[in-house]
């Protein structure tokens, strides 16, 4: 049995079932940001996707025994939209921890968000992760003040490694794109 309480163990079931579905993905969210910023408590999983759905996650994670109750899928959060799924099963004081897959509603920014993913260390594992620069941009594109908070942690603790120039370019090119949604504003906020 898996502790699906753990997020950490929870992101490797997810990853695991992302790959099955072939589609481009990179690990982002809480688990992410104790790498780039200042860590917080986290229990969930978030994806960054281009394209990929719940259904398909939920079908590949049912296919790997663990299975999966649908909670929302096409949610629009400012410049982003949630599928959100909950695990069900395993071990734990709650045995379930629910799982967001981000996807930018540019889809020119996704494309390149995820293309610009590394790979880095997890416990005993590498996984796809997104730049330090395009975990800004999310949460900058998402609607909670936390969000902010968490690029503003990155921002501070990444100083000049920080491509800020590519960060620019992306705030002015996702405004235009996306012009119902603040972006610049919350940009400035940081």
């Amino acid at each position: 049995m898996v502790d699906l309480t753990d997020p950490t163990s929870a992101a490797f079931i997810t990853l695991d079932a992302a790959e099955r579905t072939g589609e481009n993905h990179a690990l982002y969210g809480g688990l992410l940001l104790a790498a780039y910023g200042e860590p917080r408590e986290t229990r969930d999983v978030d994806l960054a996707v281009a394209s990929l759905g719940a259904h398909r996650v939920g079908e590949a994670l049912e296919e790997m025994g663990f299975p999966t109750d649908l909670n929302f899928e096409g949610m629009v959060f400012g410049g982003l939209v949630l599928d959100r799924l909950t695990l069900l099963g395993g071990e734990g004081d709650l045995g379930l921890n629910t799982i967001d897959l981000v996807r930018p509603r540019s889809d020119r920014f996704a494309r390149a968000a995820l293309e610009r993913a590394s790979t880095a260390p997890l416990r005993d594992r590498t996984v796809r992760v997104l730049s330090p620069e395009d975990f800004v941009l999310f949460k900058v594109l998402s609607t909670r003040d936390r969000d902010l908070s968490d690029a503003a942690s990155v921002v501070g603790r990444s100083g000049e490694k920080l491509d800020r120039r590519l960060i620019d370019e992306e705030i002015g090119l996702l405004a235009d794109e996306l012009p119902e949604v603040d972006i610049r504003g919350r940009y400035n906020q940081l």
